[in-house]
């Protein structure tokens, strides 16, 4: 990645990428080349129709070997939807070296976001999960971006953001035998101590600590797994002052069964700690650019599985902040673990607390697989986050809470709780449950990613939710 300030200082490129309304008449490149673009535009050999990609051989005319034109339609029109169409065709499929006209692609939106969701976009189609091919992808891309000295920092800081993004993909992509309970804890490990600071520490606890913090309801999840759980806190003072941290709570199901209320497929379950890589990718994001903030992650990982030792339907336990829970669904798991991680996160200091999870197929049937479901006990911060998710090209939308929904919660004839009220409202309800361990004057954001963590048809893990809480955090600073 360099950034450029003229197209002269592009002498290791080999092509030249380029934006184009249906408006232009002339193309502004170079004067080497301008007229001879200009002649096949007239002639009708470019096209400027949305998305559309033209590539141009110069055959010498100037230092680029080819010019790929890619259409930006009518620029009445265009908006950052449409950008980000346009921005799906820029990867290493165009050529291996690239200088991209950045304000070309703008037109009359923020140049600054404009620069930040190329370099995003990039990044994001270029990835590719191979690890364990024999024959590897090439994606490797060579970039120079020719805009504004200025904007170099919002460069590099989306750079460092695409990179928090793909290893958070990586770690969603990870099957259980390379990514259990304990090798999540590491990674953790291994990303506080690459960034090597003094403002960043962790503390893993075993089962044994975690016994004793009486976080019964996330022990439970684990009794028919050989693997031990852990619980994975991380703190970090990104601020000189003291003040109040903000908490972010992911989901660690390093993989679902169902447990004895087995699913009928089991397939992309280790996508099920998605929340937890989301909250290590958005550390990591807001660590590489020293964002001045107090953090802290916590993360109940573990595995749902099914063995002799493994806690059954009927079965009634006690959370860590001593309510009852029946055990309805062994497979709505994840709330019961987000259930102690929340309330060990407030035990901690925090009222302010962001939980991500793929928690319900019922938020797939209510948005599908592009829109994560939002829900929250204050407005005020629903709205701020929404914003961010706007910017961030993340589709979310705010579901409800309702009483009826939380009058079903609290329905078990044998208990406090009960951690499944069913398919219908499902994915309200569970965000219901996970209310009844947020204390009062605590602000909370539960983030459904259940439909939009992985995608099957493309490269698995999406790395969704990263860009969008890393601008909720860096609003607030």
């Amino acid at each position: 990645m360099k950034v450029i300030k003229n197209l002269n200082e592009a002498k290791d490129s080999s092509s030249l990428v380029y934006g184009l309304f249906n408006e232009e008449q002339m193309v502004k490149i170079n004067p080497e080349v301008d007229e001879y673009l200009s002649k096949l535009m007239l002639n009708d050999l470019i096209s400027s129709d949305l998305g559309k990609v033209t590539t141009i051989h110069t055959f010498d005319k100037c230092q680029f070997n080819k010019i790929h034109i890619i259409g930006l339609g009518k620029r009445s029109e265009y908006d950052f939807d449409k950008q980000a169409e346009v921005f799906e065709k820029v990867s290493y499929k165009l050529d291996r070296k690239l200088t991209i006209d950045v304000a070309s692609f703008a037109g009359d939106l923020n140049l600054e976001k404009t620069a930040f969701d190329l370099v995003t976009a990039i990044n994001y189609n270029c990835y590719a999960f191979d690890q364990f091919k024999s024959k590897k992808q090439d994606t490797s891309i060579s970039v120079n971006y020719l805009i504004s000295e200025e904007y170099k920092e919002v460069i590099e800081s989306a750079e460092k953001i695409s990179q928090a993004i793909k290893n958070t993909r990586d770690l969603v992509n990870l099957p259980y035998n390379h990514l259990n309970a304990e090798k999540l804890a590491n990674y953790a490990k291994e990303l506080v101590k690459r960034f090597n600071s003094k403002k960043v520490n962790i503390k893993v606890y075993n089962k044994e600590e975690i016994e004793r913090l009486g976080m019964n309801a996330f022990l439970a999840v684990n009794q028919g797994s050989k693997d031990e759980p852990y619980l994975i806190y991380i703190k970090y003072n990104g601020k000189d002052e003291i003040s109040e941290p903000i908490t972010l709570v992911g989901k660690g199901l390093t993989y679902d069964t169902g447990g004895y209320t087995l699913k009928s497929s089991m397939n992309t379950m280790k996508c099920d700690m998605a929340g937890a890589a989301t909250v290590l990718g958005v550390l990591e994001a807001v660590l590489s650019n020293n964002l001045p903030i107090n953090l802290n992650i916590v993360i109940a990982a573990t595995d749902n599985r099914i063995s002799g030792e493994a806690y059954l339907p009927d079965d009634i336990i006690t959370a860590m902040n001593k309510k009852t829970i029946e055990v309805v669904s062994t497979d709505a798991e994840g709330r019961l673990t987000l259930a102690d991680a929340l309330t060990f996160a407030q035990q901690e200091g925090s009222k302010h607390i962001i939980d991500i999870a793929t928690l319900t197929g019922a938020v797939v049937v209510a948005l599908g697989n592009y829109t994560t479901g939002v829900f929250g006990n204050d407005q005020e911060m629903i709205n701020r986050f929404l914003e961010a998710s706007k910017k961030a090209g993340e589709s979310a939308w705010q579901l409800p809470i309702t009483n009826d929904i939380r009058k079903q919660v609290r329905s078990s004839k044998v208990a406090d709780l009960t951690n499944s009220t069913g398919r219908n409202m499902g994915a309200s309800s569970a965000a219901a449950f996970l209310e009844e361990f947020i204390e009062e004057g605590t602000k909370w954001i539960h983030l459904d990613i259940a439909g939009t963590a992985f995608d099957q048809n493309k490269s698995g893990g999406t790395g969704v939710m990263v860009k969008s809480v890393y601008n909720y955090l860096k609003s607030l600073v």
